[in-house]
């Protein structure tokens, strides 16, 4: 059975988003009150962020919570 890796999931979506914004890490990072290493974590799929931090971090790229944990069509 094929495990989904959650936390790569999001961080893979986070970083897209970022870029998509034209948001450098340390920007934010700053929006959210995280450190950027942490921030640099979450995307690499090493940190495992709370709920609060992710429901931060949507705010800040502006889409909901959820679209951060959804899987695109094939990545099961």
């Amino acid at each position: 059975m094929n495990e989904i890796n959650y936390k790569n999931i999001v961080g893979e979506k986070i970083r897209a988003l970022r870029k998509g914004a034209g948001l450098s890490q340390e920007v934010l990072a700053q929006r959210c009150g995280i450190f950027r290493t942490y921030l640099s974590r979450i995307e690499s799929g090493a940190a495992n962020p709370s709920l609060v931090v992710l429901v931060t971090l949507a705010n800040a790229l502006d889409v909901e919570p959820h679209a951060l944990l959804m899987l695109e069509a094939g990545s099961k």
